[in-house]
């Protein structure tokens, strides 16, 4: 498993959106919560950055996501949820201030474990989603937050346990040498084929990641050593996940309307939305074009 280095300004980031108030506290948010991962002992080793948050922070797309998506290879425990609980909530206020955000309040408003109703010890895949609120010091914002209530500015993450090995690692260099470990092109490529795989099994629509690997496929240079590791970590994560990738599993006409259900809402996302069946046509392409003949 190999590594790349690659810094991140995020603060930097966050300051393009001083014009509107409530993104530019999003944004602060994030730069907080992200650190906070970085330094925090196990989750800086064990969680990986993945989904629209890094798109945007290193692969400059447009679809710029408030919310926050993890891996981890931390298995689910019983108690999991409320020690990532209280971890983050003692890191904030120190790194809020390290980063030069002193007035800014952060702190987890809910922690629920995915799937609904189930357990998370006895769930196959278990996942958290946790809300992350914050606030203005000394505001009707930060009085709320005390009183339980939620926030304007609300932060979503989610988490996903039992992730199989990864083929590379990203390692973003976040302020003051503060290093947050993420997907690699190989495994965030290989991801979200695999997401658009499990559609139909998970009765889930994913117009984002068409868009997302249309952009990553033109964009980024991925030559045959990438290719072949990516179907490497796309076998093994669809594998783990109950699903036998093929060379012609896109052709599926279920999956192509799952893809396409929702593409114009995309608008809410970014302002020019390409049309859908060349960007669709571009992604089985090119996992039509990954080296199957060499894995059977």
């Amino acid at each position: 498993m190999s590594k790349h280095l690659l810094e991140v300004n995020v603060a930097a980031w966050a300051k393009e959106a001083r014009e509107d108030p409530v993104v530019y506290q999003q944004r602060q948010t994030i730069d907080v919560v992200l650190n906070t991962i970085a330094i925090t002992v196990p989750l800086s080793t064990k969680m990986f950055l993945k989904g629209g948050l890094l798109m945007g922070l290193v692969y400059s797309s447009p679809r710029q996501s408030i919310d926050i998506d993890f891996t981890t290879i931390l298995e689910s425990q019983n108690d999991s949820d409320a020690k990532i609980r209280e971890k983050l909530n003692q890191g904030f206020p120190r790194v809020a201030a390290m980063l030069g955000y002193p007035n800014l309040v952060v702190q987890i408003h809910s922690v629920k474990r995915q799937p609904p109703k189930i357990p998370t010890q006895k769930a196959q895949f278990p996942a958290l989603k946790l809300k992350v609120a914050s606030a203005k010091r000394n505001s009707r914002q930060e009085l709320a937050l005390k009183r339980g209530k939620p926030s304007d500015v609300i932060i979503e993450i989610d988490i996903s346990f039992n992730e199989p090995s990864l083929q590379q690692i990203q390692i973003l260099k976040l302020t003051d040498e503060h290093e947050l470990l993420a997907y690699s092109l190989v495994d965030l490529i290989a991801e979200k084929y695999r997401a658009i795989l499990q559609q139909i099994p998970r009765k889930r629509r994913r117009p984002q990641d068409i868009y997302d690997l249309s952009r990553l496929i033109i964009y980024e240079a991925i030559d045959a050593d990438t290719r072949a590791l990516i179907l490497v970590a796309l076998k093994e994560k669809s594998q783990a996940r109950g699903i036998d990738p093929k060379q012609d599993s896109l052709d599926d006409p279920e999956i192509k309307h799952r893809c396409k259900a929702g593409w114009e809402s995309l608008n809410l996302e970014i302002a020019e939305v390409p049309e859908f069946e060349a960007c669709f046509a571009n992604c089985v392409a090119f996992y039509r074009n990954l080296p199957w003949d060499s894995h059977v």
